[in-house]
Formats: C-alpha cells, structure tokens, sequence
C-alpha cells in the first residue's frame, strides 16, 4: 500500500474509532440524530463487532485494513462496557421490607383493554400504576375492575395538547395515601404531580410523558421537558416519578438525576430496553422509566415484562422500600 494510501486509512480509522467512542461517552446526546443513535447502544456495538469480523474474515483487508477494524473493535469494546456497567446493580441485596411500594408504567399506545390492564396490574400486585397514552374512560374502566378484584384505585388524568394522542393517567392505592387531585406539568403528551392529602408518609407521584424526539424541529422540547421531569424529581422529597420519558440515560435531561435515581440502573437492569416492544429488549431502547428520591427509597427489584397487547411498548415494573 502507498505511503498516501497508508495515511489516508489511518485518517479514516481514525475518525471512525473517535466517532463511535464519541457515541460511548456519549458526545452531543442532545442533537439531533445522535439523539436517536445512542438510544440503541447494542445495536450500535453488534454493528461494530459486525464490522470486526468482516475484515478479519476476508483475507484481502486482513493486513490491509488492520487500522480500521482496530477503529471498529474499540467502538464495539466502548458500547460494550458501558452495557455491562449498567448491568451492575447500585444497590445491595437486602430482605423484603413490609412498607414496599410497587410501581407499574406501561405506555399502553391507547390499544390496551381495561381487561388487560386490570389483570397486568393484579398479576404485579401494583400499588401505583402510570399509563401514558391512555384515555380516562380506560383508565376508570381498569379501576373498576380493580375494585370489583378487591384492589381498589383512585383515578388522576392529564390530557395532552394533542387530539391524536391520549393524556396519561394514574391509578393510585388507597394505601399508598389519598390523592385528591393532580396539577398538570407543562409537557405536549400529557403529564401530573399528585400530592398526597395527608403528606406524612405519602409520597408525591410524578405520572409523566415529555415530547419525543422524533424530528430535528421537536428536539429543543425534548430537552425541556425531560429536564423539567427530572428537575421535579430532584426539587421533591420523597418523590416517586414514572412514565414513558422518551429518554436514555445518556441524554441530556437524564444525565443528573441526584438525589433521585433510576430505578433500573439501581437494580442493574438498565441496559433492558421498553421500546419498540416487537424487538429482544438487549436491543431496544431504554426509554421507560422509574424515578425516585434515593434518599428515601430503595429499590429492591425492576423488572422490564413481556410485550403486552398491541403497545410498542413493554411495561416495567419497579418494587420500592423505605430506607
């Protein structure tokens, strides 16, 4: 290979290697579309390792390519790494405490039957349940079969300031406290804080669905209203937040969450993707999520649960302790 071949490759592996490791730290997660790309970091590293293999089998780019299958194998070693981080649980094991609190999110499209919904709530023995994109009339109509179950809910909702979107509602146990009514936090697709009537030993619920970011004119609201979430959390003692966040922990608005965390990374389960729900959750991404005051919650299980009815989205499932 010439001389100028030779540097010209390095170049490439070079700029190759420092993009993907760029996408690992990750470097601009807020602009459009690097936004999108870090969402799907095994992806991202399965395509690098891909590429590895590739120049290694091919006997021609063996030799002569070496410095750009370095390039994609340091790509594939980044994602990899951060992948196997936050598999490692933050908490410790610890014994199943009597005041837990189970928490149920499940973006549910406005596709799923009060039916379903009351028998995934009853079969998760859940305490709170947040449903973004789902009308009120299903959400009362799951409460009601709820109660008819012997488990019964009080009903919050929030509409969006869309028509072709349902609102988020949050269905709430009596022994968790009594929440009489929700104020709604500024986001498109429809999000509330529920204070506790009495707020001595009640904590205030965050039911929240900030603006996806689905286009390059959508990504300034992206940022805001994620941030605003988890700013909530943070200026809250004792705050429990859930919902579909449109949001990894690699973007801007979820990169500081302290004091609160996230639950699927306390329990090491947050390389577990929700979305889209037809695909293996190692390769999808991680945009549902459970938020809480660290200072006064434990987290003891997460769980990401199988495809439910017609959602793109997986529910997830949070178990809760008082410290």
């Amino acid at each position: 290979m010439r001389t100028g071949a030779r540097v010209l490759l390095w170049v490439v592996a070079a700029l190759v290697g420092g993009a993907l490791v760029a996408l690992a730290v990750p470097v601009a997660s807020g602009v459009y579309p690097v936004a999108q790309l870090v969402s799907f970091r095994a992806l991202l590293g399965v395509g690098a390792a891909g590429a590895v293999a590739v120049l290694v089998a091919v006997p021609w780019s063996r030799r002569r390519l070496l410095p750009l299958t370095l390039a994609f194998a340091l790509g594939a070693a980044a994602q990899a790494a951060v992948l196997v981080v936050r598999s490692s649980p933050q908490e410790s094991a610890s014994t199943v405490s009597r005041d837990e609190v189970v928490v149920l999110s499940f973006n549910t499209l406005d596709t799923v039957g009060a039916d379903v919904l009351a028998d995934l709530a009853l079969a998760q023995d859940a305490d709170v349940v947040v449903l973004p994109e789902t009308s009120a009339t299903v959400a009362r109509s799951t409460a009601e079969r709820l109660e008819v179950a012997g488990r019964p809910m009080q009903v919050l909702t929030a509409d969006g300031n869309t028509t072709f979107i349902a609102g988020t509602a949050l269905l709430v146990s009596p022994g968790v406290g009594t929440y009489a009514v929700a104020e709604p936090l500024p986001t498109r697709l429809g999000s509330l804080v529920a204070n506790p009537v009495e707020p001595t030993g009640s904590p205030v619920l965050v039911a929240a669905h900030p603006m996806s970011p689905i286009s390059r004119g959508s990504m300034a609201s992206w940022r805001t209203e994620t941030r605003l979430i988890a700013d909530t959390c943070a200026a809250t003692p004792g705050a429990i937040v859930a919902g579909d966040l449109n949001a990894t922990l690699d973007h801007p608005g979820l990169r500081e969450l302290e004091p609160c965390v996230d639950a699927a990374r306390a329990a090491g389960v947050a390389s577990s993707g929700t979305w889209p729900a037809d695909v293996p959750t190692a390769f999808a991404a991680p945009i549902d999520h459970v938020l809480v005051d660290g200072r006064v919650w434990r987290v003891t299980g997460f769980e990401v649960l199988p495809p439910t009815g017609r959602s793109d989205h997986r529910p997830i499932v949070a178990t809760l302790a008082r410290r």
